[in-house]
């Protein structure tokens, strides 16, 4: 095995890496349409947005494979960077630098590798945008073109803001150890302790700004028999499954996190009574859309929801906008499941 060489601009390079703030940052799901178009386009089992650390290969985004980092000493994506060109392996097994990877002869089993630098707004090749498969292939001209362009939509996202307001502040504040601990290991989303620290932001903010902040529990329905059903693994996989699904509906600056078990939590700032009630409905509505396939057979899965709203006038502590949610959600349960009610404010 090759491990791959060092950039000679490694230390500039880590050092833009590590000013862009998305080392150990929960998924976000502008990165996360890049890596499931990248895997839809090419008709591979496996895509990633991989960053290069110092000694790790970090994924901000991976779709048909449950990891977050490899050692780099391993990685493809290690040697990727090295050039501003798309790095192609057709059959790992037929390549010296690779043939004895342990990526290779164990699991994910990578025969076939094609990544393309992604670039820091500086100009820094931070990470690749990678397609895999199990299998060797041939990739042409116009599949190195493709790839190109779905990397430059990544360099696109990199110059955008990471994150809005508490969100943005938090990342600002924590180091790396603490952010990691701050991201549930499972869906890759914010920690119970992180959320509540959002809310809690939040909620100062709204007293600052005269804007008001919306909050929602989310709860999966009858999710102790998925697990007895179809075991605990599947039950994994629906959580995962539905937190992408809800990323997908939610505003830029909103904020989803893990409250604990089946139970999520998504604070939405800047926001008015209705538009609590409009964004539930969404979220509701894109989980029960179409069945989950965790283990293979289709699996119905729900959700209800409890949403409730603090107005930009007045001063609340996040455990009484808690309180009001989840009293919420108790209602939404105790009606039927699969559907949204609502803690009014009353003035």
């Amino acid at each position: 095995m090759e491990a791959p060489k060092f950039p000679a601009n490694e230390e500039r390079r880590l050092a833009s890496l590590k000013a862009m703030k998305l080392l150990d940052t929960p998924i976000e799901d502008r990165f996360e349409r890049v890596t499931r178009l990248a895997r839809r386009s090419f008709g591979v089992p496996i895509s990633a947005i991989s960053l290069i650390d110092h000694d790790r290969q970090w994924f901000k985004s991976i779709q048909g494979l449950d990891a977050t980092q490899t050692s780099r000493e391993v990685s493809f994506c290690g040697h990727a960077i090295n050039g501003d060109e798309v790095f192609v392996v057709q059959d790992s097994h037929d390549d010296d630098r690779f043939r004895d990877n342990p990526l290779v002869t164990g699991d994910p089993n990578i025969r076939f590798y094609a990544g393309c630098p992604v670039r820091s707004p500086d100009g820094f090749n931070i990470g690749t945008l990678c397609v895999i498969d199990r299998e060797p292939r041939r990739f042409d001209a116009d599949d190195i073109a493709s790839l190109r362009d779905l990397a430059r939509m990544v360099e696109d996202e990199f110059r955008l803001n990471l994150a809005k307001h508490s969100q943005e502040a938090l990342i600002e504040e924590l180091d790396r150890a603490r952010l990691a601990a701050s991201v549930d290991p499972l869906t890759r989303i914010w920690n119970r302790g992180a959320i509540t620290e959002i809310l809690k932001r939040e909620l100062a903010q709204c007293a600052r700004s005269g804007v008001g902040v919306g909050l929602l529990m989310i709860d999966f329905d009858h999710f102790k028999n998925i697990n007895d059903r179809h075991g605990h693994l599947t039950g994994d996989a629906v959580l995962r499954e539905g937190v992408a699904r809800m990323l997908g509906i939610v505003r830029s600056g909103d904020a989803i996190g893990r409250y604990g078990g089946e139970e999520f939590m998504a604070v939405l700032p800047e926001c008015h009574e209705s538009d609590v009630e409009q964004i539930a409905e969404r979220l509701r509505a894109i989980v029960s859309a179409n069945p989950m396939t965790g283990s293979g057979e289709p699996i119905k899965v729900t959700v209800s929801l409890g949403g409730a709203w603090c107005p930009g006038y007045m001063s609340m502590e996040p455990e009484m906008l808690i309180q009001r949610a989840d009293a919420a959600v108790y209602k939404a349960k105790a009606n039927g499941r699969d559907r949204v009610e609502m803690t009014r404010y009353v003035d």
